[in-house]
């Protein structure tokens, strides 16, 4: 992210579920001015990042950053299982396989951990006398809502978790039950409607290179957006949405343009990138074989002539059943790849051995590594408008106003809205997850998409997948369920 990344020095623990000495920071050695403060909540965004990965100090281990667009993060697994992205080799999201020993789960569920921290800031600002009253308001709005967005990230993989929301509880160990659902969901909401209601809290940062990544008000009324989606409470989504389309977003006339440039007015949580920070998205979809890729000299990655461009790693690309979804005039069927030159100077397509389209999404991609400083678009206002409009058919059907909101997304990819898609609920309902899908794709949004519709199960088993009910929740990682002795319960399908 464009703020500058501080490893908070926490206590080293080897168990997954220690929560004690969290910082060496209090009110006494720390957080005695503004600047203070803003290093701590810098510090929480260390998994927010689109480069492989962290260190925590917490535990003496490294872990893959959330977003990182390798095959092994939670943004990846976004995707994978999905009728719109597959992998070109065994990967266990893709194939229904996941189990509790899984890596990929830990990283995951180490965001845990910054829940916690979370709340042990926002607890030291409550306590600091740095900066003014305004300013520490600010920033603990800001921390309440990153909090609120790693429970969301948490819940969407693995159900309600045991976080610890309570300052008090940091320093003692004892193992609690996971809430219920209800209480889970309650948590986040607090945090949310905290933050959304507090002055001071920034609307947001597009202007604002500096400060580019961080959370806002935007993104609290977003992140609720997708609770009350989740949650099927439409009125309160539609309500949300339309919080978020009254402060100043607006569509990119080019489509290519959301992913080619940063700080777009349609941009409303992105996760950074910069050169400490690559956003490796186009080498992980681009083939190895592929002509236009990237140099590989000596020790350092240069850009180098075409007829020597190294190719990407090829981890996962569109399937073609859901590229021939796009109509041929649709702007965002330009960014994605039916065909290429490779090394050897033939093409290929998918009738000459290519596997997959490569949803390409960066069409800029001659940059001078195997990654670019291009930041990760996590939530755009063209989903707050495809969000609001499913959020009002569920209410009223295709009514005029979820139309028109779905017509500026159409409008802008150069297609429109077949009429037979605005008969009934029904209808409308199956055209806006098809329209999230075109719009979407490569996002890491399409799995959360297809439970809320019913169909992630449905259209994995329908391809031939073994996929069962229970599955669109991940197993909690099996070192957790060990250390808690029965205390926490796994997920409900999985082996105790």
């Amino acid at each position: 992210m464009m703020l500058p990344l501080l490893a908070i020095t926490f206590t080293s623990c080897e168990d997954a579920l220690e929560t004690k000495n969290f910082t060496e920071m209090s009110p006494n050695n720390f957080f005695k001015s503004e600047g203070d403060i803003d290093a701590a909540v810098t510090g929480l965004y260390v998994p927010l990042t689109t480069t492989w990965g962290y260190s925590d100090g917490g535990t003496g281990r490294w872990y893959p950053s959330l977003f990182c667009a390798d095959g092994s993060t939670y943004r990846s697994a976004g995707h994978y299982g999905t009728d719109e992205i597959t992998t070109y080799s065994v990967n266990a999201f893709d194939e229904f396989t996941v189990g509790a020993a899984n890596g990929t789960l830990a990283a995951a569920y180490n965001a845990i951990r910054f829940v916690a921290r979370a709340t042990d800031v926002i607890n030291q600002i409550g306590l600091s006398s740095g900066g003014t009253e305004e300013v520490r308001a600010r920033y603990i709005a800001e921390v309440k809502t990153l909090r609120a967005y790693y429970m969301y990230l948490l819940f969407d993989w693995f159900g309600p978790l045991n976080v610890k929301l309570d300052a008090a509880t940091l320093m003692d160990n004892t193992i609690t039950p996971r809430p219920t659902h209800e209480e889970y969901v309650g948590y986040m909401l607090d945090d949310l409607n905290a933050a959304v209601n507090e002055s001071s809290f920034p609307v947001k940062y597009n202007d604002d290179n500096s400060n580019w990544g961080r959370m806002s008000k935007s993104v609290a009324w977003s992140i609720l957006v997708k609770i009350y989606m989740h949650e099927y409470e439409w009125s309160k989504a539609k309500e949300a949405a339309e919080k978020v389309m009254g402060m100043g977003y607006t569509l990119v006339a080019n489509y290519e343009d959301l992913f080619n440039h940063d700080r777009q007015p349609e941009h409303i949580f992105s996760v950074p990138a910069n050169t400490a920070s690559d956003n490796y998205y186009v080498a992980e979809v681009l083939p190895n074989d592929f002509k236009k890729g990237y140099n590989h000299l000596g020790s350092s990655y240069i850009r180098g002539s075409e007829d020597n461009y190294k190719a990407g790693w090829q981890a996962y690309g569109m399937r073609w059943e859901f590229y021939d979804t796009f109509e041929d005039n649709d702007a965002r069927k330009a960014t994605i790849l039916c065909s290429y030159t490779t090394n050897a100077g033939t093409t290929k397509d998918r009738n000459t051995g290519m596997r997959l389209a490569i949803p390409l999404k960066y069409t800029d991609t001659q940059f001078n590594d195997f990654g670019c400083q291009k930041s990760m678009p996590v939530i755009r206002y063209a989903e707050i408008l495809l969000s609001y409009a499913e959020s009002v058919n569920e209410i009223s059907g295709p009514t005029s106003e979820a139309i028109a909101a779905v017509k500026q997304v159409t409008d802008r990819a150069g297609v429109s809205i077949p009429q037979s898609a605005t008969n009934d609920k029904d209808s409308f309902r199956s055209f806006l997850l098809a329209e999230r899908g075109r719009e979407l794709f490569g996002e890491g949004v399409r799995r959360e998409d297809l439970i809320r519709h019913g169909e992630f199960i449905k259209r994995a088993v329908a391809r031939g997948a073994k996929a069962q009910d229970y599955m669109v929740l991940y197993p909690i990682p099996q070192s957790v369920i060990t250390e808690a002795g029965g205390i926490i319960k796994q997920n409900a399908g999985y082996p105790e």
